[in-house]
């Protein structure tokens, strides 16, 4: 067996490991509020009122975590409808407990990869979407090319967007956030409604009670947080 086919072999079998011995793949099957099947969602593509069973906003939430964030957002919010993406299991499971234990129904969990909105959501149909603390991938030049934050992607994401709808993109990654700030600024399709790298401390009315898992670390280590509010205009 050649040295990439045994690496290959050894990939996944190590995964096939991590899937048994992961509790919550059953913990999350047949959720109410959890969906695993993407074939499922092309139907409520551009009819998500229909789903939600009221005609409220949508908006979008991708990977943060366990659902800090989420979990208030969604209750405070009982006029808009939301969306949130993930692919990890246990975090798709502890975002949808917690959201439930704060009163929060207005919402689904939808266990795919963030690339995949084109196949569920329809042009214009998203009101707001929140990018925060995606995976830099910044090890090594060659990982770029996984980053969410990319050219096609935001060209995607902005068809989704309805008209004045908005983006806030949120990083600890100086470099990550450079290099998707020259990507937007390249685009010429989004208007930059507010850019800051340091958020937290040049706006006063920051909600420490509201913030990500990742916000908390990165709070008690005073590490500066990389802000942009993007708009379809």
């Amino acid at each position: 067996m050649g040295e990439i086919a045994n690496k290959l072999y050894k990939f996944i079998l190590k995964m096939n490991q991590l899937k048994e011995n992961n509790p919550y793949i059953e913990k999350i099957k047949d959720h109410k509020y959890i969906n695993q099947d993407l074939s499922l969602l092309p139907e409520y593509k551009g009819r998500w009122n229909e789903y939600f069973a009221n005609n409220n906003p949508l908006r979008l939430e991708i990977g943060t975590g366990l659902g800090n964030f989420f979990s208030w957002e969604v209750p405070k919010f009982s006029d808009r409808n939301f969306l949130w993406m993930e692919i990890k299991f246990k975090r798709c499971f502890f975002t949808a407990e917690k959201t439930i234990a704060k009163w929060g129904e207005n919402f689904l969990i939808i266990r795919e990869f963030a690339q995949k909105i084109d196949s569920f959501i329809w042009d214009w149909e998203l009101e707001q979407t929140y990018i925060y603390f995606p995976d830099p991938w910044g090890k090594k030049d060659r990982q770029k090319k996984h980053r969410l934050m990319q050219a096609e992607f935001l060209e995607t994401l902005f068809k989704k967007t309805k008209n004045w709808g908005k983006v806030i993109f949120k990083t600890d990654h100086i470099d990550y956030f450079k290099d998707s700030l020259e990507v937007i600024q390249n685009q010429w399709i989004w208007d930059i409604q507010n850019l800051s790298y340091d958020y937290e401390t040049e706006n006063p009315d920051f909600d420490v009670t509201n913030m990500t898992e990742f916000e908390t670390i990165h709070r008690a280590l005073k590490t500066k947080i990389n802000y942009l509010e993007l708009i379809k205009n």
